[in-house]
């Protein structure tokens, strides 16, 4: 049988990607670690302390922060955004949930380019507030990533601080994330893999946020923003596994939290979809072996988490298959057989 090694070299020979690092793990730790090819055109190897933009990772990060202000008592799923921006009160979005927001079926549009006309922060936020209802029935699962830019204002506001600063203190720290940032400072530039020859900027993005509508918002946001290394998001991945932080062994998530996190909310709905995860379905990429309770999510640099509870395993894989253009849809087959590996050869 074929290596996990052996499989991603041969993706990086084929052009899947430039490079990429990967943690598979189970509840007693670690099982295997690796990297292979380079960070991008002209740069040297991946290595273990590589970093990656997570894109739609960073979501569930924020998910992690939310679901402990959620655990002290501070929020509940079914709390109205008003109640938490006081701008949204007798607008149209003033009653969407923030159950509605985690399992993207609010009211709340997708994926549209508010860059192209929303250029600062605050033109963004209000372009969010004030546009159209989606067209289509609230009843389906529509994702949409300003929904969560939405949701990481809220967070920001329960807590008092800046969002960067709340996903730190609650979820960075704790579980022991300390390669995990947003806006990467000039010192790390030479760790962090580049992203698109982005016509947008003219240039190679390289330590910027590459979502564009994040780059308005300033690089730190709930939808994008978080840089990190494979060991990092492991440590997010495994945490889910039994809600125990593998760095200090305190209970991180209780185990009705973690139950909540993971149930399915959206069945009939389009897709299935728990509290910021994607559930295991028939358009997951949880490959062909995972189990009928795993979950995870992937990000649209080359990134993903899975994680099965059943069989104990965690799956994480961080490339930069935008790097140099974004057309390289390789990574969307190649996740299945990823995770297929992991099983065969841990379980």
């Amino acid at each position: 049988m074929m290596t996990i090694t052996e499989y991603l070299q041969r993706c990086v020979e084929e052009g899947a990607f430039p490079g990429a690092a990967w943690q598979i793990g189970g509840r007693e730790g670690i099982l295997e670690a690796g990297t292979a090819g380079v960070l991008g055109d002209g740069l040297g190897p991946v290595r273990e302390d590589t970093l990656y933009d997570l894109a739609s990772l960073t979501k569930i990060i924020v998910t992690y922060a939310l679901m402990r202000q959620f655990q002290e008592g501070l929020v509940r799923l079914d709390d109205p955004v008003c109640r938490f921006l006081p701008a949204y009160r007798g607008g149209p979005k003033a009653d969407i949930t923030l159950l509605e927001l985690l399992t993207h079926v609010s009211v709340i549009p997708g994926q549209l380019q508010l860059y192209r006309h929303a250029h600062t922060r605050e033109d963004l936020l209000e372009a969010i507030q004030w546009q159209l209802p989606r067209a289509d029935s609230p009843d389906r699962v529509s994702y949409t990533s300003k929904g969560y830019i939405v949701l990481g204002e809220v967070i920001s506001a329960v807590d008092g601080a800046s969002l960067d600063e709340v996903v730190s203190r609650r979820v960075l720290r704790p579980l022991g994330m300390r390669d995990t940032c947003f806006t990467p400072p000039e010192r790390l530039m030479h760790r962090v893999a580049p992203t698109e020859d982005c016509p947008w900027r003219g240039k190679v993005v390289r330590g910027q946020v590459h979502d564009e509508n994040a780059v308005v918002m300033g690089g730190v946001c709930g939808h994008a923003g978080l840089f990190s290394t494979a060991g990092d998001v492991a440590r997010a991945a495994g945490v889910m596994l039994d809600g125990t932080a593998r760095e200090t062994g305190e209970l991180f998530f209780h185990p009705a939290v973690l139950d909540k996190m993971t149930r399915n909310y959206t069945a009939g709905k389009g897709q299935n979809r728990g509290l910021g995860f994607i559930l295991a379905g028939p358009d997951a990429p949880a490959g062909d072996l995972m189990s009928a309770a795993s979950f995870g999510h992937t990000g649209f640099t080359g990134t993903s988490l899975w994680v099965d509870p059943v069989i104990g395993l965690y799956a994480v894989l961080l490339t930069n298959r935008i790097h140099p253009r974004r057309d390289n849809d390789m990574i969307f087959r190649m996740r299945h057989i990823f995770h297929n590996l992991a099983v065969l050869q841990y379980t």
